[in-house]
């Protein structure tokens, strides 16, 4: 990886994002809590999540993540809220569509998941990129 690709990758949004959930923010009683880790860089995240009627009401979480795996967490926190599991699932899976090389647009609240757009040429990072939402998939699994 030379020092364009890096700038490209780790661009300030990234950092940014990643910022926001750099301290841990767990919810006291949440109705399920889910982990989840990289098998290729090992990162893990573990999720606390609340619903009502289909609906996130409010998610707590631990990183121990790469700064991409952080970056996605942070937007993920702040977009699914009021989110339903078919809305999470349709933004993951057009994340992993544009980390396949396909254009995306995305739609509100998930507009910033362009910016991982840097990280196409880069599939061990994909894994890390993804655990917020098959964190949440396995959530709604076990909440019913």
């Amino acid at each position: 990886m030379n020092e364009a690709e890096l700038a490209a990758l780790y661009r300030p949004r990234i950092r940014e994002l990643a910022a926001r959930v750099r301290s841990d923010r767990r919810l006291k009683d949440p109705e399920v809590t889910v982990s989840r880790r990289s098998q290729v860089c090992g990162s893990m995240i573990t999720l606390d999540l609340m619903h009502e009627q289909g609906r996130i009401t409010a998610l707590g979480w631990r990183s121990r993540a790469c700064t991409l795996g952080m970056a996605s967490l942070g937007l993920v926190t702040e977009a699914a809220v009021g989110q339903c599991r078919a809305e999470v699932a349709a933004a993951g899976a057009a994340l992993w569509d544009l980390l396949q090389g396909q254009e995306q647009i995305f739609a509100a609240p998930w507009e910033e998941l362009s910016v991982f757009s840097a990280a196409r040429g880069f599939p061990p990072r994909f894994g890390s990129i993804m655990l917020p939402f098959a964190a949440i998939d396995e959530g709604f699994r076990q909440m019913g």
